[in-house]
């Protein structure tokens, strides 16, 4: 039914430029309509795939749902969790920079460090530090709203900041203990 509303949609404004002798620009550019994607994920919260492709609709990309499907399949697109719509759209590697986007605090232990969150945003967080491949880093094991960040041994405890810091510049803004 969605499908067929946008159609229906398409076809009344199409209709209606063409009564006002308007030509109609549809872009079907691949890479145009993926960073617009990434730009509308990382502006908006998008809880549903249909309000992305109407967004899409609406700014002249032609497009049917499993192509944008396959788009956030390619661009890597995960949910996180949201207070208010119950999950949202992030991209995990976005190009424009690191984020830790929901992480509280920071606390180093050995070759530990226990990195809390906003409740729901471990995981997402963990994903985007995995993804990073850091060389120092073993891995992550992330709960709810707690991750361990487990560093290789012979990684110096004082250098751990400066570590995660080098790929994820906005950790300096955390609570540091």
């Amino acid at each position: 039914m969605f499908k067929h509303n946008i159609a229906h949609k398409k076809i009344q404004y199409i209709f209606a430029l063409r009564k006002h002798k308007y030509t109609i620009i549809t872009m079907n550019n691949k890479t145009e309509r993926q960073k617009l994607i990434r730009e509308i994920i990382n502006k908006n919260k998008i809880s549903r795939q249909e309000d992305l492709l109407l967004l899409l609709v609406n700014r002249g990309f032609d497009l049917t749902q499993a192509t944008l499907s396959r788009d956030l399949r390619e661009l890597k697109v995960g949910k996180i969790h949201d207070a208010h719509y119950g999950s949202i759209y992030f991209i995990p590697n976005d190009d424009n920079g690191q984020q830790l986007r929901g992480a509280l605090s920071i606390e180093f232990s050995n070759n530990l460090s226990v990195l809390k969150t906003k409740s729901g945003f471990a995981n997402s967080v963990a994903v985007r530090i995995d993804n990073t491949e850091i060389d120092e880093i073993i891995g992550t094991i992330a709960g709810n709203d707690t991750i361990i960040i487990i560093f290789k041994d012979d990684v110096p405890k004082e250098n751990y900041l400066q570590i995660l810091s080098k790929h994820f510049p906005d950790i300096d803004q955390l609570i540091i203990k």
